[in-house]
Parts: C-alpha cells; sequence; structure tokens
C-alpha cells in the first residue's frame, strides 16, 4: 500500500466518522477511555476524528500539491492534525462556556420573599412571583392563611413544585 492510499484511507475515516458522530451523537462513547482533559463534557471523539481527517487530508496536500517527498508529507500531516484536532477541541471548550449553568431547586428559595399573584385561600393554590438569582419566578404556592393579591409573602417551605408560604405580616 502506498502512502497516498494511506492518507486517502485516514481522510475517508476520519471525515465519515466525523459526519456518524455528529449525526447520530453518542454512538462513539465506546472512545471515552481517550480523555484529552479538554475540560468537563468535551467529547473527545470529534476531536480524534477531526485530527484523523486532518491527517489524511495535510498528507495529501503535502504529497500532491506541494510535492514533497514522504517523510516532509507525514510531519505535514501530523502538523494538520495538531492544528485541525486543537482547534475543533477550542471550539468544543467554548461551545461548553457558553451552556447554561446548573438551575435551581425550589428548595433553595425557602426563606425568599415575593409577592402574591394569584391570591391565595385555605385549601386552594395561587401564584407567588419570586425574585431569585436576578430572573423572577412564578409558582404555585399554598398557605394556611387567607392572601391577597399584592401582598408580601415569604417562603416557609417546598412541596415538590409549589411552595407553602405566610405573610409577612401574621395575621
Amino acid at each position: 500500500m502506498s502512502l497516498e492510499v494511506a492518507y486517502w484511507i485516514a481522510l475517508g475515516l476520519g471525515t465519515g466518522f466525523l459526519v456518524l458522530s455528529i449525526i447520530l451523537g453518542d454512538v462513539f462513547d465506546f472512545f471515552d477511555f481517550l480523555d484529552f482533559g479538554l475540560g468537563d463534557g468535551v467529547a473527545a471523539t470529534p476531536v480524534l476524528f477531526t485530527g484523523l481527517a486532518a491527517f489524511g487530508g495535510g498528507g495529501l496536500l503535502a504529497l500532491n500539491a506541494f510535492g514533497l517527498g514522504a517523510g516532509a508529507s507525514i510531519f505535514a500531516g501530523l502538523g494538520s492534525a495538531i492544528l485541525a484536532g486543537g482547534a475543533a477541541g477550542a471550539l468544543f471548550v467554548a461551545l461548553h462556556r457558553q451552556e447554561a449553568g446548573p438551575g435551581f431547586t425550589v428548595d433553595q428559595l425557602v426563606g425568599a420573599r415575593g409577592r402574591c399573584t394569584l391570591a391565595i385561600s385555605s385549601g386552594k393554590e395561587g401564584k407567588v412571583a419570586i425574585l431569585y438569582d436576578g430572573m423572577t419566578r412564578t409558582l404555585s404556592a399554598s398557605s394556611r392563611h387567607e392572601i391577597a393579591v399584592g401582598e408580601d409573602v415569604v417562603v416557609d417551605d417546598a412541596v415538590g413544585n409549589s411552595l407553602r408560604v405566610s405573610p409577612v405580616t401574621q395575621p
């Protein structure tokens, strides 16, 4: 097998597996043992397949377009693989940083103050709006007391996705 055929195989396998991993998602999860230390949540397989395709493409360019010898084409292929793989890894790291952070749980709202937006009566749920972590959250709430719209409330407990509240000034 000639070096050019090996480059074509590397280019075809790398590109094919890269396309498959993009279309089918986590089909190549068995490569997870290849931990490149790119960061949490960064997949190693697309970086590996990008590097393999770039190795083949860079080697072919060096052989055919630039007329370099076998040794120089291998170094050109390795350089292409490192550059393209590094660029793919940097892209995944940048994309991972753009992901939303962890959400919040309703339990974190205990002790927070809010305002009643839908009246709460005994045995019936209403709605309260609570400013938490820079966002206004509107949640179902119940209370042992009658609470009118616009009254300030404090969260006493969280039960599932619903809150148990009481008025700020107890009647």
